[in-house]
């Protein structure tokens, strides 16, 4: 399959800050606002768990401003923050709270922009505990949140035994939250579920809409990512499938390009060894560029750009790959992600990968710019 390199050119810095309280600053999102030029980026500051930075681009990306006025609750984040545009003003940011650094508390917060992320509401909790009275721990709350044709919203996310839930959000009149108890709904295929150690997974349309597209995480790091569809609104699901070797990853996030109706795909690449399970890798951050018959019939693609390569000093390497990214109405990709960039700095860091320099990139191209590199 072929594989680019994505010229430097290409390839800006939204945030470094060696020496300071901000030297790791962990795993974005981003939406693109309806005028096709603002971006809205989050991302905490700490791996996962962190205060979470605003920062907010008024020309598609050439230049960022942080925003300081953010809720007082922002600061207390236990996990990756998610954003979604929701309709023509509305946005939303999710953030889980897992069972893990401490936390007692389950269920998932939210702040909500009715004004295009101008102002923004302190965070709610949502679904602390099951309604059987167990705890809801969430992991990666929402992984994917997606639009329904009934005019409400799936959101996925996963706990920390790999079963996988839905819920449903939908608004009453006074613009309240309300979001569906939680329910798994992978139960069919709790063996792969299980096995696999499916999760974080990103869900998407068909080109004809009729159908739901998810990809999967497998934590196992023994199996490959996973396949799977809904054709009735997330009702139902298949049984997820392997993947092509050259979607091998984690954090799948997809969308189309307008101009070539291809289907572009960033990940963070893990490559796995069925000789030898514990020798899996994980690699730099990816992108896959293929037809979404490429996609359903297994086929390699057109296409992978390595967007840029990561320096983590652990034997497994590969801390990167959860990515924000959006598409212009002229075929520009705008992603952004967070990863270990300084080659030299991070081989020469004693502290341990969660304190070492990890800083948020953004790529922007168009795919007939870089096709033909």
């Amino acid at each position: 399959m072929k594989e680019i390199a994505l010229p430097k050119q290409y390839l800006s810095v939204i945030e470094k800050a060696p020496g300071t309280e901000r030297q790791y600053l962990g795993q974005p999102d981003m939406v693109l606002l309806d005028d096709d030029q603002t971006l809205l980026t989050v991302y905490p500051a700490g791996h996962g768990a962190g205060p979470v930075i605003l920062k907010v681009s008024p020309d598609a990306g050439e230049t960022w401003e942080e925003r300081t006025d953010t809720p007082a609750s922002w600061q207390g984040s236990l996990e990756t923050p998610t954003l979604f545009k929701l309709n023509e003003n509305k946005l939303i940011l999710i953030c889980g709270r897992p069972n893990w650094k401490g936390n007692q508390s389950g269920g998932w917060q939210t702040s909500l922009s009715l004004d295009n992320g101008e102002t923004w509401s302190e965070f709610k909790t949502h679904h602390i505990n099951f309604s059987d009275g167990s705890k809801n721990y969430t992991s990666v709350a929402m992984a994917s949140l997606i639009a329904l044709k009934d005019g409400r919203w799936l959101g996925v996310y996963h706990d920390e035994h790999f079963v996988n839930y839905k819920t449903y959000l939908s608004f009453d009149e006074n613009e309240n939250e309300q979001w569906s108890e939680p329910e798994p709904y992978l139960q069919t295929y709790r063996n792969i579920e299980e096995a696999y150690q499916i999760c974080e997974v990103g869900l998407f349309r068909s080109p004809d809409n009729k159908s739901i597209v998810a990809l999967g995480r497998s934590q196992s790091h023994r199996h490959p990512s996973v396949l799977f569809f809904s054709h009735d609104e997330g009702k139902s699901w298949t049984e997820p499938t392997d993947v092509h070797p050259g979607l091998q990853g984690e954090r799948h996030k997809a969308i189309y390009d307008p101009v070539t109706k291809r289907l572009v795909v960033t990940f963070r690449e893990i490559t796995l060894n069925s000789d030898s399970p514990e020798d899996w890798l994980a690699g730099d951050w990816l992108a896959w560029v293929g037809t979404y018959e490429d996609l359903v019939q297994k086929q390699p693609g057109a296409f992978r750009i390595r967007l840029a390569e990561d320096w983590t000093n652990t034997p497994k390497s590969g801390d990167t790959g959860y990515a924000g990214i959006v598409v212009q109405k002229d075929g520009t990709f705008i992603m952004n992600t967070y990863g270990h960039w300084d080659k030299e700095f991070s081989e020469s860091w004693q502290g341990g990968v969660l304190t070492d320099l990890c800083y948020i990139i953004q790529a922007k191209f168009k795919l007939e710019e870089i096709e033909n590199v």
